[in-house]
């Protein structure tokens, strides 16, 4: 299976976007070697007041589905503990995204 990655950014350059306030994640996947840039998906924010909408996460998730990481700049514990239960590698690195691809490679050993 492909590894892709989803992070929450508004402008495609940094990770600068709160898990339950983004309305995006650009998602790349990975190569032999290096990322590539797949697409931007939107979804719907899953905190609205500091409240969490009802399976606001169950939408996000199903639509990062074929993501392995999801990237933010912030996530509360309950948010990363549901993603992580469903087979999410969950990151705060409120970085550049080049940087945080560059990371993520070294992670896995490429």
């Amino acid at each position: 299976m492909a590894f892709r990655v989803a992070l929450a950014s508004s402008d495609g350059i940094v990770v600068n976007r709160h898990f339950g306030k983004a309305d995006s994640f650009v998602v790349f996947e990975q190569g032999d070697k290096e990322f590539e840039y797949i697409e931007r998906r939107n979804v719907t924010p899953c905190c609205i007041g500091g409240n969490h909408a009802d399976g606001g996460f169950d939408g996000t998730a199903k639509i990062l589905s074929d993501c392995s990481a999801i990237v933010v700049s912030k996530i509360g514990s309950g948010a990363a503990d549901y993603l992580n239960a469903r087979g999410f590698a969950v990151y705060e690195a409120p970085f550049g995204i080049s940087a945080v691809l560059e990371e993520l490679k070294k992670e896995r050993g490429v």
